[in-house]
């Protein structure tokens, strides 16, 4: 499947579909930890970092969220999206399949196929509440998977499940004897409850993901993360990664390193205003014979069904138009589903929810 290419005019909109909550400010970021950050950055050194990333960060990173991994577990990369490339180029061969769930982050899916790898895809179902359809699951796994990749709280749905769900998981890729890929970008944005245990702690042949962009609300500083006990995999990482971006950034491991240990309290920001929108979005699309929204129980988006609409795309099109708000509809996000996904994470966000939900379209 083709990557879903977007080329809309877009300058001058306001985004109203990421899935980072709003970024914080300078002023934010000192306030609420009391840090004196220019001071720090001031002391950063401006040399290259070693390949596998700060030792510092790392074990800033395995004792805030890791409860069995330890430094010399994580590998640090330049964002998500590397980190996506490393690990599966260091998996995957052409042939090797490949189960993952739909919707999703189109990577996820783009970058296995790009290899020649048979990705088999899983719709979650729509009709309850983005869950897990288990059957199919079940008959997707098979002695050929190499690798089974998951995203909980998930994106674009915003759904997640339980840790019985998890292990249930964790025990068919073991049975099967495949490698599982946790994208957990959006740990610590859960609604309600406890995170999931990181998949990395759990499984010997599994494999966890996280980054500053996306729950930390911090999408300028590009550094992210993974996380496995295999060290023959994670030094195939790090041979991939000497040809892409070599090391981090020593500026963002310096920052970084000052803030995973003040998580907690930009955690408790971030989910303040999703709860604050959430409760907005759903109150005015109930009993909108419109729209149909599930419940988001995790991370920083909705993924809003269009029940009168018959094309998603001329739908975000004509919001874009008409109010300058700029969404992105379901196809980019390898499903057939009709909709958008809308952000949870924008402050001020009620007159664009109003322009998006009540206006006539």
């Amino acid at each position: 499947m083709a990557s879903y290419s977007l080329n809309w005019p877009i300058a001058g909109a306001t985004a109203m579909h990421s899935s980072n909550p709003e970024p914080f400010t300078w002023d934010e970021l000192q306030q609420l930890t009391q840090l004196d950050l220019k001071q720090s950055l001031l002391q950063a050194p401006l040399n290259y970092e070693s390949n596998q990333g700060s030792i510092t960060v790392r074990e800033a990173l395995s004792e805030k969220l890791y409860k069995q991994c330890q430094p010399h577990h994580i590998a640090l990369t330049s964002g998500a999206q590397e980190g996506i490339y490393v690990l599966t180029n260091s998996l995957l061969e052409a042939g090797d399949e490949v189960v993952t769930f739909t919707p999703c982050f189109e990577p996820l899916v783009t970058v296995a196929r790009s290899l020649g790898a048979k990705v088999k895809t899983v719709a979650l179902d729509a009709k309850d509440n983005w869950s897990i359809p288990w059957p199919k699951f079940e008959q997707a796994i098979t002695t050929k998977t190499k690798l089974v990749i998951i995203n909980f709280p998930h994106n674009p749905t915003g759904t997640s499940i339980s840790n019985s769900d998890l292990q249930h998981i964790i025990n068919l890729c073991d049975q099967y004897g495949c490698w599982l890929f946790s994208d957990e970008v959006f740990r610590g944005l859960e609604h309600e409850g406890s995170p999931l245990p990181a998949v990395a702690d759990c499984y010997d042949k599994g494999v966890s993901m996280g980054v500053m962009s996306k729950s930390m609300a911090l999408p300028g500083v590009r550094l992210g993360w993974l996380v496995t006990q295999n060290p023959r995999l994670l030094q195939n990482w790090l041979s991939i990664k000497a040809y892409l971006s070599i090391c981090q950034s020593s500026l963002d491991a310096q920052l970084t390193a000052q803030l995973i240990p003040h998580s907690e309290k930009l955690l408790k920001r971030n989910r303040d205003i999703i709860m604050t929108n959430k409760a907005s979005v759903y109150g005015m699309t109930n009993n909108n014979p419109e729209f149909h929204l599930s419940e988001s129980k995790g991370a920083g988006t909705v993924f809003v069904e269009l029940k009168s609409f018959k094309s998603a795309e001329n739908f975000c099109i004509e919001v874009l138009k008409k109010h300058r708000i700029f969404i992105i509809p379901s196809a980019a996000f390898v499903t057939d589903f009709s909709g958008f996904r809308l952000t949870l994470g924008q402050r001020n966000a009620l007159k664009f929810y109003q322009s998006i939900f009540t206006a006539n379209h």
